[in-house]
């Protein structure tokens, strides 16, 4: 009688350890995945917004008078370009930011090297399928990214006087 007892002691005791893994192991899957989704979707939006972000601050720091305009890669005339330029001695340098192979990109140089670059020198800011710049108005701009999840708008205005 002990034997038997003894024998359903360990048998319920296995099956409760059993349990217990198998808990733990569904608990950890359902983590990973909620992990892998939030990563995931955490990846997909970092392109748009990183673009958004970087527009907004390069026209915050560069918005002067006849500073920020926009127009064309003076490289490529098919390539339209948002150009931000700083006045200064003894030459202004002019920094373009557009669209160009999949990628937004920044071009910085002065006028007198501006015609001999190449678009795909310009600097990787962020991967993209598309963007573009509009203005809406005399100083009132428009900026879309589209990526993975879709696009997403920056409409600014110019605090400087023309």
């Amino acid at each position: 009688m002990q034997r038997k007892h003894s024998m359903i002691d360990l048998f319920f005791t296995l099956t409760l350890f059993c349990v217990f893994a198998v808990s733990a192991l569904i608990v950890v899957v359902i983590g990973a995945n909620v992990y892998r989704s939030t990563v995931a979707g955490m990846s997909e939006n970092y392109s748009t917004r990183t673009a958004v972000a970087y527009v907004t601050e390069k026209v915050r720091e560069n918005d002067r008078a006849g500073s920020v305009q926009l127009g064309i890669l003076p490289c490529d005339s098919s390539v339209p370009a948002l150009s931000l330029t700083r006045y200064g001695e003894p030459q202004s340098i002019c920094t373009y930011i557009y669209f160009y192979d999949g990628a937004l990109r920044e071009l910085a140089t002065t006028d007198a090297y501006a015609v001999n670059l190449d678009p795909s020198t310009g600097q990787v800011v962020a991967e993209l399928e598309n963007a573009s710049f509009e203005q809406l108005e005399n100083e009132l701009f428009r900026f879309t990214a589209v990526g993975e999840n879709g696009p997403e708008e920056l409409i600014f205005a110019l605090h400087s006087s023309v």
